[in-house]
């Protein structure tokens, strides 16, 4: 028997006890569920496509703030190098200047250093602000050169305060780095010295930095003082009175070393200077600079 292609459905309603059939066919009932499941899928397809859409526009909108904000970043950060970049040019061109002030080759002061002054001029600069590692080698080598420089100027100002600048004594001279005629035999000789008239006990300072290595008494000078100022120069202080300070003491520029007298070979209380290079006399008066002639 052949199965019905139909389903019969009966309506009862309980106010009148009566009741209606309707007829459907399997197919029509197919078609109806098949509209349903597609249009469910249809709906979950729809809210899927508008979710994962609204999720999109927010991952874009996320990204273009985040984009944003490294550009603002970026701009900053190459604004700050071109400045940092000026600011070390400014430094390396100051340090060149004080290096030929001291008397420094500017290229010496950083051999260890990374390139040179040239390094500022780069023409790739402009595409390499973004690259730190360029802007340490800058800062290294300007730490190098302001090294190198602190370094020269030390050596430097060691060099000057070792060296006689001033006169070791108020008073006038009476003898020069010059022939004379000698007080005591009349006869035309050479001296190897500045005589520095004044009272005795008149105090006597050193011109220099510098070690006492001589104090005593040594024949026509008499009371001899010495100072060691180092690099082969040595300055004597002859016919003092009496001494203020001792053998292997270090003085300093200024220091009260003793006192005018007339002991030894002397007519008169004055003050017998000599500065000796390399065991060679040179003229003091070399060595005085002109404001303090007088001191």
């Amino acid at each position: 028997m052949k199965k019905s292609a139909k389903y019969n459905i009966i309506v009862f309603s309980d106010q009148h006890a009566e009741h209606r059939q309707f007829t459907i066919s399997k197919k029509t009932v197919a078609l109806f569920c098949a509209s349903v499941v597609a249009g469910g899928a249809a709906l979950v397809i729809m809210a899927f496509s508008l979710t994962k859409k609204f999720s999109n526009q927010s991952e874009v909108n996320r990204l273009t703030e985040e984009n944003q904000a490294l550009t603002e970043a970026n701009d900053r950060y190459l604004e700050a190098s071109i400045e940092m970049e000026r600011k070390l040019k400014l430094f390396d061109e100051k340090t060149t200047k004080l290096a030929e002030f001291v008397g420094v080759e500017p290229n010496g002061l950083a051999m260890e250093g990374v390139g040179g002054p040239d390094i500022f001029e780069n023409e790739l600069n402009q595409y390499l602000r973004y690259d730190l590692g360029l802007l340490e080698e800058k800062t290294q080598l300007l730490e190098d050169r302001i090294g190198g420089l602190e370094k020269a100027f030390t050596e430097q100002t060691e060099v000057l305060d070792a060296t006689p600048s001033i006169m070791p004594a108020r008073g006038w001279i009476s003898s020069g780095f010059r022939y004379r005629i000698d007080p005591f035999t009349k006869k035309r000789t050479w001296h190897n010295g500045l005589d520095i008239s004044a009272p005795e006990g008149s105090p006597v300072y050193a011109p220099a930095n510098g070690v006492i290595t001589y104090r005593g008494y040594q024949g026509g000078f008499g009371n001899l003082l010495e100072i060691t100022h180092g690099g082969g120069l040595k300055s004597r202080y002859g016919h003092l009175k009496k001494f203020n300070v001792s053998k292997g003491q270090r003085v300093k520029r200024g220091d009260l070393i003793g006192y005018i007298g007339s002991t030894g070979r002397s007519t008169a209380p004055h003050l017998h200077y000599e500065i000796i290079k390399d065991d060679k006399a040179i003229n003091p008066m070399k060595y005085i600079i002109r404001e303090a002639k007088t001191f």
